[in-house]
């Protein structure tokens, strides 16, 4: 199938439908509402989901996510000036206004009768019964969703396979959809799989390295095909939509994370070596990664993969293999699994050992339950294999994650077979990181979490490579890049320019932002360029008018002056209104976390407060990046820990030299150690 394909006359879509709001329905349409010209409404039976979808509580911790949502859905486009060095923590927030485009709704029939085209977005978990159970997709929910598209739709549709599926997937959907038509109804199936990671779903959406579309080999298919890349097309350049058959489609999305996953649990497999012979995962790691053929990306070593998509699609490719009489081929993929339990395994016999093979009473802080940072998604994380295998030694569980509610924890942790008495006497769910590591006897980090790292945010971003989705986030409803081919996912470099390392963000648009600020101490009614000040935020770049004027609030806290701005937008009459009245009267949340350097952040007038509910983390955490994030004092923790103090960087995400000089003794995945020889100092 070749690029002519999208030549054809496509059928105008007007407005889509989203069965499912997960973290592949949620983001997915909110993108695809703030970037182009059609109508999204997201539907689901869960009436308490949708409710959250409504509200600023958002169901999913994703950065960018809040934005994205609050843009689409309710007119509102946030630009934001951050300030420098002293003032680092000061977030100036404006307001402009757009027309609404995302919905989200619990009425599935109507939605379905609405749309040109249909998003099946729904959960295809392993089977947990019967043939294929343990490695087979359940595809209850796909067939559901298609016999709901076909009672209800009364018109011609397009019907959109986006959840993860087995091969030949469509053909089942196909069949369905027109046995159980309506008169006169002709559905069109597509294959387009979503390729996002969590934590960089926004900045995947935004600036995909593809999109693919499979479609059948016919006329019909491929018009639908094109009127699918017109909608992608209004930010995504062509020469990155690419279209193929149905099958190819399908298969590509789970050979793409299987061979993601065989990565990571090919370099845990060389930190089981690093450790026994003395080499340096990390080192070893960038000198493959240097290698053009080879790369960088997803050679970290870790307590193992997590999340809903790794293992699930390794199984399926092991399940259709065995289906095929590929036995070989399954056992190939099946050794990554294997690998990945292993990893997890090590590390805890790496900890009893270093603590002298006995866990029983003794108190361990467990920093992170998310499988990964920036997400808030707790599937498969191999925190829950840890705790497990903690609580079975005995010991005391004290557990911290800034974004995964406590309920969360508790679902996750009973769900994997431990014994729900000995969990209530021995896992503790903590609101601080501090009060999980008072009087503990380790420290296991297991997420990456930047507030975590004891590396200067500079150093940090370099080891990592990664940069915060926000940094290059664009809410314009569509790209002026587009259609000229320029609207690539960023370089590697963050930063346009050397000017602008220091503020650690991308300039916005060559525009004139039209901002005035008055000077707290000076009373000095300052502009604000866009083209000339790095204090403006990345890609938050909004189409804000000249004559849009920030009116300044200040307030004094703890000897930091705290500017809130309520943006009004002069009408053609001169006239003001105001665009956001929550700006002026939002919430003010907690303290923050960290009572001896009191330094909240200001997003808007609400502070952001680790200590608070998940739901008011994710309401306020709309804007932070990495350096915005409180960080640990390492030398606090020292000072309530018991002696001798043992950190297990499960990441290697810490500086084991600021460490050691506080008295900690570090021990890391892929790094020689205690439990290798080393005597303890």
């Amino acid at each position: 199938m070749s690029q002519s394909t999208f030549n054809l006359t496509p059928k105008a879509v007007k407005k889509i439908t989203c069965l499912g709001s997960g973290f592949v329905g949620g983001p997915t349409s909110a993108v695809i509402a703030l970037k182009s010209n059609v109508e999204v409404t997201v539907v689901d039976i869960n009436p308490d989901r949708i409710a959250a979808w409504r509200s600023d509580a958002l169901p999913i911790y994703e950065p960018g996510l809040q934005e994205a949502v609050q843009a689409a859905r309710d007119g509102i486009l946030q630009g934001h000036l951050f300030g420098r060095q002293d003032r680092a923590g000061t977030l100036h927030s404006g307001h402009a206004f757009r027309t609404p485009s995302l919905f989200f709704s619990t009425d599935v029939d109507q939605a379905i009768m609405n749309a040109d085209l249909i998003f099946v977005c729904v959960n295809t978990p392993t089977k947990s019964h019967g043939i294929g159970k343990g490695s087979a997709a359940d595809l209850g929910f796909v067939e559901a969703a298609t016999r709901s598209i076909a009672r209800v739709a009364r018109n011609d549709k397009i019907v959109v396979e986006k959840s993860t599926v087995p091969c030949r997937t469509a053909q089942s959907i196909r069949e369905i959809l027109a046995a159980n038509a309506n008169p006169g109804v002709r559905f069109d199936v597509l294959s387009n799989p979503e390729f996002l990671a969590e934590g960089t779903a926004i900045r995947d959406l935004l600036y995909p390295d593809r999109i693919l579309i499979g479609s059948t080999a016919t006329p019909e298919g491929y018009r639908a095909a094109s009127s699918l890349a017109e909608v992608y097309a209004q930010w995504v350049p062509r020469d990155r939509i690419i279209s193929m058959n149905l099958w190819s489609s399908e298969l590509s999305k789970l050979a793409a994370n299987a061979l993601l996953a065989q990565r990571i649990s090919s370099v845990n497999a060389l930190s089981a070596i690093c450790e026994a012979t003395g080499a340096d995962v990390d080192e070893v790691s960038r000198a493959c990664g240097m290698d053009s053929r080879i790369g960088p990306q997803m050679l970290k070593a870790g307590p193992g993969f997590g999340g809903s998509c790794f293992q699930k699609d390794i199984f399926n490719i092991v399940y259709l293999s065995e289906s095929l009489h590929l036995y070989e081929v399954a056992d190939y993929w099946r050794a990554i699994i294997n690998m990945n339990e292993h990893q997890k395994q090590r590390f805890t016999k790496r900890i009893i050992s270093c603590l002298y093979n006995n866990l029983a009473g003794k108190k361990l802080a467990v920093l992170g339950f998310a499988f990964k940072k920036d997400t808030n998604d707790t599937r498969e994380s191999p925190a829950i294999t840890l705790v497990c295998n903690f609580v079975a030694e005995r010991a005391q569980v004290a557990i911290y994650d800034p974004q995964v509610p406590s309920q969360q924890i508790w679902r996750e942790l009973m769900n994997s077979g431990c014994d729900v008495d000995i969990l209530e006497q021995t896992v503790t769910i903590c609101p601080t990181a501090y009060t999980a590591c008072d009087n503990a006897d380790a420290v296991v980090l297991v997420t990456e979490w930047d507030e975590f790292s004891n590396k200067s945010a500079t150093s940090a971003m370099t080891t990592t490579g990664e940069r915060h989705p926000l940094a290059i986030l664009d809410m314009n409803r569509t790209s002026e890049h587009a259609s000229s081919g320029m609207a690539d996912r960023p370089a590697s470099s963050p930063l346009n320019s050397p000017s602008e390392a220091s503020a650690g963000f991308r300039l916005p648009s060559r525009r004139s932002l039209g901002i005035t600020i008055k000077d707290p101490n000076s009373g000095e009614i300052k502009n604000f360029d866009g083209r000339r000040s790095p204090s403006v935020h990345s890609g938050l770049r909004s189409s804000l008018d000249p004559s849009f004027v920030a009116q300044p609030t200040f307030h004094q806290s703890a000897g930091q002056a705290s500017i809130v701005v309520d943006y009004r937008l002069q009408d053609h009459e001169n006239t003001s209104r105001s665009i956001f009245s929550k700006t002026s009267a939002g919430p003010t949340m907690p303290a923050n976390r960290n009572t001896n350097e009191n330094t909240a952040h200001v997003i808007g007038v609400m502070q952001r407060s680790t200590g608070a509910t998940s739901a008011q983390r994710q309401a306020t955490h709309i804007a932070q990046g990495p350096a915005c994030a409180d960080r640990l004092d390492w030398a606090r923790i020292a000072q309530g820990m018991r002696k001798p103090m043992f950190v297990f960087d499960g990441r290697n995400m810490l500086d084991h030299g600021k460490l050691a000089a506080l008295g900690f003794h570090v021990e890391a995945i892929g790094k020689r150690g205690r439990a290798d020889g080393e005597q303890l100092a």
